[in-house]
């Protein structure tokens, strides 16, 4: 990868903001993931047209990872997408409106201009400093806050024909989590798909080894084995008395009972992180 010849190609195509995005559509993630991390300052053009990078210490406190290990990761899960956006639609992922369920900082978004135009990506996210961040950025797409048990998305009368949550149903309470797929399958076109990743059984034995919280890990595969979804508050966030976040896993059998509004078509994984298995769901 020549970096100098791709900085070039970005700055001649820099005189408007869509022709420097219809440019980097024609880059592969990659690239388009390695421009986005850092624009050297001699291309003043580019630098004003693309939102900035977050810093390594947030990147850390919201992911845990930071710099090019993060970004392959991210790049991983977007080529993921990408790959079964086809497999379970038939349909090419470019130019599609897509939503970034728990857009943090705006990492996965920042991805998305590979395959599609600002104003058909949208992210929301209910903590408010990850809004501000996305703000802080001038990260481009629709971006609003939403709620932690959501009765609707801050998008009236949009349907997306992706939804995906990274890391998100990995943390978030039972109650929590229905209300998230009830919401996001009023919004998802009826030929849309939907990404979130879970945790499988065997991550609360991992979790004792990197986490400074400790967990009964015994008791918390006992309940995912016996009801399918296992959930420790780390009580932070609560709501009507009511802890809402934490760390979960959620196996695909609870799925298919206790999401009848949608199908599960297929999952997928990352050796970037074997923790984080990917489901795909289609509209019932």
């Amino acid at each position: 990868m020549d970096r100098d010849q791709i900085y070039a190609k970005l700055q001649a195509s820099a005189q408007s903001r869509e022709t420097l995005f219809a440019t980097l559509r024609s880059l592969p993630i990659d690239v388009v993931g390695d421009a986005l991390h850092y624009v050297p300052p001699e291309y003043p053009e580019v630098r004003a047209h693309l939102p900035a990078m977050a810093s390594s210490d947030v990147q850390e406190a919201w992911t845990g990872s930071s710099g090019y290990p993060l970004l392959m990761q991210s790049c991983a899960f977007v080529r993921n997408l990408e790959s079964n956006f086809f497999r379970y639609t038939g349909r090419s992922i470019d130019d599609t409106r897509i939503l970034d369920y728990g857009c943090g900082w705006g990492r996965l978004i920042r991805l998305m201009y590979k395959f599609t135009a600002p104003d058909k990506i949208y992210g929301c996210d209910p903590w408010d400093k990850s809004i501000a961040l996305c703000k802080e950025a001038a990260l481009l797409g629709t971006i609003e806050q939403s709620e932690y048990l959501p009765t609707a998305l801050p998008f009236p009368e949009v349907k997306f024909d992706l939804i995906y949550a990274f890391s998100v149903f990995t943390h978030l309470s039972e109650q929590a989590a229905h209300a998230a797929m009830s919401a996001c399958r009023r919004y998802i076109a009826h030929d849309g798909l939907m990404a979130i990743t879970v945790r499988p059984r065997s991550y609360w034995d991992f979790h004792n080894e990197v986490r400074p919280r400790k967990v009964d890990a015994a008791e918390l595969q006992q309940r995912h084995q016996m009801a399918g979804y296992a959930f420790s508050s780390d009580g932070k966030i609560s709501i009507d008395g009511q802890p809402v976040y934490g760390d979960a896993s959620i196996s695909l059998e609870y799925m298919e009972r206790m999401w009848p509004q949608w199908s599960v078509v297929g999952t997928d994984a990352m050796l970037q992180d074997g923790f984080q298995t990917i489901v795909y769901l289609r509209p019932a």
